[in-house]
């Protein structure tokens, strides 16, 4: 006997028909019985490997736009790569990776996508004082300058403490603890939480004084993304027009090695600077852009601490936004093409000056319990 579904079975099945009829035209996501539904964004796990040098990423997608951020948390939480998409739907590669070449992420010659903590650019001498001791880093500037650059998470390994994934936004959370190293030996905890959404990418910086005894330590932070454009020199920045812009100067001469003939370390002095004011590209031409690396200070806090820097690319037509709360500080670079064959511009967000553990331009005292917190976002408009 077969009969036993009859005109009531096919009624069920009409119905579920209907249903998934109806779930397909209003664009739902019609999931099978026992299957979870698998939401918008996404977080995967990927890895790459270069003549024994391994690079582990985590990595934010959205499956429906294509958008995808990728971390190494291997290394310091770099941003490795970054595709965002355009007002159109198209999507654009924003930032130079190392193109899945994990001996290039492990020497690190050019600090692409790192995380600059628990200092940002240059400490001159690689040295500095704090409460009473003085503490000497690792000099790894440039032959000839005896600083030390950029800070000490770039090679470490953060412990990966949280991931999330919703129909709106998937984000990894990373963390990583100081205190050994001779010259930082402050109890510092990072925590770095990614976030890839509809709005575009972000992450936040929460830096917390862990320490027992009542030891305050010395904290500034910033991020070294190279922007990808078609033609450097074509490129026009435009600094947030919330505030004047001061540039911070440099002790020059011929005793320093080219091409900036400076030691990079403020000297303290700071002058009215207009040049990113959005009016005039970087100049030069498409092989050798003009040179410049300067550093730009915001003359007066805007509102709610956050400053908006633009990148537009005239012949792509793109406009790469950075917007970063607690960073009044911008290092710009638009040494790629000459230096690596790449056309890209630096644009370096520091919450403190160059040089902070020595001249405390805007440097965070964090003590025992309390926390500095910053954050970063980037679309393209």
């Amino acid at each position: 006997m077969r009969r036993s579904g009859g005109r009531r079975g096919w009624l069920c099945r009409a119905t579920v028909l209907a249903v998934c009829t109806q779930g397909l035209m209003s664009g739902a996501v019609v999931v099978p019985r026992g299957q979870s539904r698998m939401t918008r964004f996404s977080v995967h796990d990927d890895s790459f490997t270069t003549d024994g040098d391994t690079a582990k990423l985590k990595v934010l997608r959205d499956n429906h736009a294509g958008a995808e951020a990728s971390v190494i948390y291997t290394h310091g939480g770099s941003v490795e790569d970054l595709l965002l998409p355009r007002p159109n739907g198209t999507i654009k590669r924003v930032l130079w990776s190392h193109n899945r070449n994990a001996t290039a992420v492990k020497l690190n010659e050019d600090w692409r996508g790192r995380m600059l903590i628990p200092y940002g650019n240059r400490i001159g001498g690689a040295q500095y004082s704090f409460n009473g001791s003085t503490y000497h880093l690792p000099v790894n500037d440039v032959a000839g300058l005896n600083n030390s650059i950029h800070g000490l998470l770039w090679n470490r390994t953060m412990k990966v403490t949280a991931t999330s994934a919703t129909d709106s936004a998937a984000s990894v959370t990373l963390q990583y603890t100081f205190g050994t190293d001779p010259g930082y030996p402050f109890l510092l905890s990072v925590e770095i939480t990614y976030t890839l959404s509809i709005s575009g990418f972000s992450f936040v910086v929460t830096a917390s004084n862990l320490d027992p005894d009542g030891w305050p330590l010395p904290f500034y932070n910033g991020w070294h993304p190279y922007f990808l454009c078609e033609n450097a020199s074509a490129a026009i920045v435009t600094l947030d027009p919330c505030t004047d812009w001061l540039m911070v100067e440099t002790a020059t001469g011929p005793q320093f090695p080219p091409p900036r003939h400076s030691n990079m370390v403020p000297t303290g002095q700071t002058t009215p600077y207009h040049r990113f004011n959005g009016s005039l590209p970087v100049g030069g031409n498409a092989s050798s852009p003009t040179y410049l690396d300067v550093e730009a200070k915001a003359s007066a806090e805007c509102a709610e601490e956050r400053y908006k820097t633009t990148m537009r690319d005239p012949l792509s037509g793109d406009v790469v936004s950075i917007t970063s709360t607690r960073f009044p500080f911008l290092q710009i670079w638009t040494g790629p093409k000459p230096t690596f064959g790449v056309d890209a511009l630096v644009l370096e967000p520091l919450s403190a000056m160059s040089d902070g553990f020595n001249n405390h331009d805007n440097l965070h005292i964090i003590n025992p319990g309390q926390t500095f917190q910053a954050e970063i976002q980037v679309s393209v408009d």
